[in-house]
């Protein structure tokens, strides 16, 4: 594939900063949140973070995240594949980097300040919080332009700033589209149950399955148990890839055989929910045998994401062979 130098620099660069990100994320919900310290001096109420990043509307919201950063990128395909060449300039990246580390570490200072004056903090929950979240953000906009040079920055702001309003509001549509969708959520949590439970009793002795209409399906497997919920279930997936091939379906409308594309379409959504299938049957080996609370925090939040855009790329990139026309 012969790519331009622009557009090679943009993969490469977006690499780094979502490898950078992904480690820090690792050392902490892996590590650093386990010590004694994080603890006792950086553990602060749940009151103190937006209801929309935790938990189960954590992944939700990650998810509509995602579906709009990859629906941008197919449709503005053509001008992203026509990004200039902009250097790297060490002595920006050098001072970015920087601010990104100050903001950072403010960040677990002003928890620490949290920490240890909660009466006080608890009088202006939403003013800290908000402050807590300014942090983060500059964090991640330091380190974008040290990753990605201030001058590609303000000419992608530039170029796409109509784009970027659209699909920001476009993203917490799809989030409640989400909600919405995952109220079919117990038949699929019961099928993938069913499924895993039957593939664990071939490999280990002390299996268990129930399902309950309040909790859902309770899969265990030894001292282990997690309850398949909607985020488990498939759903977002399923959801995930009806949109993103519908989005296809519109971009190449006149270049593709529409039959194909049609029958294209059922072993895609097949493939997506046995991918679901697998996605779970890895977070429950991890729990098992590596740790509980690695395959929640960590696994159970990224892994379903990066397997689905691997899964996409792929089976687009085989797919397009075959529906479109020559």
């Amino acid at each position: 594939m012969n790519w331009k130098k622009g557009f090679r620099q943009f993969v490469i660069r977006t690499a780094v900063f979502l490898g950078v990100i992904f480690i820090l994320m690792f050392v902490i919900f892996l590590f650093f949140s386990k010590t004694p310290f994080f603890k006792e001096n950086l553990a602060i109420p749940g009151v103190f973070y937006f209801q929309i990043l935790q938990g189960l509307s954590k992944q939700n919201f990650i998810n509509s995240a995602i579906f709009v950063v990859v629906a941008f990128l197919l449709w503005r395909r053509k001008e992203i594949l026509e990004f200039k060449d902009y250097r790297q300039n060490v002595k920006e990246t050098a001072i970015f980097g920087v601010l990104a580390l100050a903001a950072f570490f403010s960040h677990y200072a002003f928890k620490y300040w949290i920490a240890g004056n909660l009466t006080l903090a608890l009088k202006y929950t939403l003013l800290i919080t908000l402050a807590k979240l300014g942090l983060n953000a500059l964090f991640a906009v330091f380190l974008a332009f040290s990753v990605y040079n201030s001058k590609f920055i303000i000419s992608f702001l530039k170029k796409f700033y109509l784009d970027i309003g659209f699909f920001t509001a476009m993203m917490f549509a799809y989030y409640k589209v989400i909600d919405w969708f995952q109220d079919s959520w117990l038949f699929f949590s019961s099928t993938v149950g069913r499924i895993l439970a039957f593939v664990f009793s071939k490999i280990f002795d002390d299996v268990t399955f129930s399902v309950s209409n309040a909790q859902g399906p309770i899969l265990g497997v030894g001292d282990f148990r997690v309850g398949i919920s909607k985020v488990c279930s498939g759903i977002d997936s399923l959801l995930f890839f009806i949109s993103l091939f519908a989005i296809l379906v519109v971009l190449n409308w006149k270049d593709m055989d529409k039959k194909r594309m049609a029958l294209l379409f059922v072993p895609g959504l097949i493939g997506t929910f046995l991918l679901n299938i697998i996605r779970v049957f890895l977070l429950i080996v991890i729990a098992v045998k590596i740790s509980p609370e690695f395959a929640v925090d960590t696994f159970h939040t990224n892994a379903g994401w990066i397997l689905f855009l691997g899964y996409f790329i792929t089976f687009w990139h085989f797919g397009s062979k075959w529906v479109m026309k020559k």
